[in-house]
């Protein structure tokens, strides 16, 4: 029996690339600390209470945006979708520099503006969701850039140093988050689940809309479900890191050409490989140009771009 008939026999791969990669990046900075001897007080702060929750922030929002990036493209039924195409990620940003305008002092209040804006952009998605699979991309894409326009309106209304805040939380940022890693881990572990529980519908659901009918799938609830599930996990991701491309792009097309198109072996992959990809990405922006970090979204579109080109191509040959 081999993985793609077996996805339950990826979980030990998985989790131990995971212990892997996670601990080489605890050690990975401007300086080198050893995780299993940090040496002195400082050395051991640094790795476990500015490392550590980094590390469980940056896996767990990497996985979240995979899960959505693969939910939504089998519920649009295009492989070009990803987390922020219906225009959630721009909510998102809408209330993350509307709250910073408001209270230019207060960090951690983009946090909360950003969860406030997505929440809204998922109620006006949701309103579309009964016009079916070509128009609510259509109204996703004005959306987006209805969002888009009002983000630029209050980016120019900003002062300097709130312009440099904002561009930067746009780019990705994962030091700052108001979500403690832990509870995005389970956020992360609660959406795995789900889509789990809904990965043989999935599977019917490729088969085109009136096969899936015919086999006892209630399509209609199942977009509901999925487009609801979808935008609450980029609204979860928004929050804790600001708007982070290609992960949930790639990531999805990447698990299905190694592991096949059935969704319990694509969403398992997709939930760890996601997460692996932002902790290397994330390990590599802070220590390209250290003392100072890129932002992480840079590191991803460099990878994510020629990793999608080279699927694609490789799908057309």
């Amino acid at each position: 029996m081999n993985i793609r008939e077996n996805p339950w026999l990826l979980l030990p791969v998985l989790l131990a690339a995971s212990l892997l990669v996670g601990g080489l990046a605890l050690g990975m900075g401007e300086h080198w600390i050893n995780p299993l001897s940090p040496g002195d007080d400082m050395a051991s702060r640094i790795v476990w209470e500015l490392r550590w929750p980094r590390i469980l922030t940056a896996f767990a929002v990497g996985g979240l945006l995979a899960l959505a990036g693969a939910w939504f493209q089998v519920l649009l039924g295009n492989p070009l979708a990803e987390p922020y195409v219906l225009g959630v990620a721009g909510s998102a940003a809408v209330g993350a520099i509307s709250a910073m305008a408001l209270f230019p002092d207060a960090a951690w209040v983009m946090s909360i503006g950003a969860f406030i804006g997505a929440w809204v952009g998922i109620a006006v998605v949701l309103a579309f969701a009964h016009l079916g699979t070509a128009r609510l991309l259509l109204a996703g894409v004005v959306l987006a850039a209805f969002w888009g326009a009002v983000l630029m309106l209050l980016i120019a209304l900003l002062p300097e140093r709130g312009v440099v805040r904002a561009y930067a939380w746009m780019m990705g940022d994962l030091s700052n988050s108001l979500l403690p890693g832990w509870s995005l881990l389970l956020a992360w572990a609660v959406a795995l689940a789900c889509g789990l529980l809904l990965s043989l519908s999935l599977d019917k659901l490729l088969l085109g809309e009136k096969h899936a009918e015919a086999l006892g799938v209630d399509v209609y609830r199942l977009r509901r479900q999925l487009l609801l599930l979808a935008s609450a996990v980029t609204a979860i991701a928004v929050t804790a890191a600001g708007t982070i491309g290609f992960v949930g792009l790639v990531v999805p097309h990447l698990m299905r050409l190694l592991f096949g198109s059935l969704h319990r072996s694509v969403l398992i992959a997709s939930a760890f490989g996601g997460g692996l990809l932002l902790i290397m990405a994330d390990s590599a922006a802070r220590m390209v140009i250290a003392p100072a970090e890129l932002p992480v979204g840079v590191l991803t579109a460099m990878i994510g771009v020629p990793v999608f080109l080279w699927l694609l191509l490789r799908r057309t040959s």
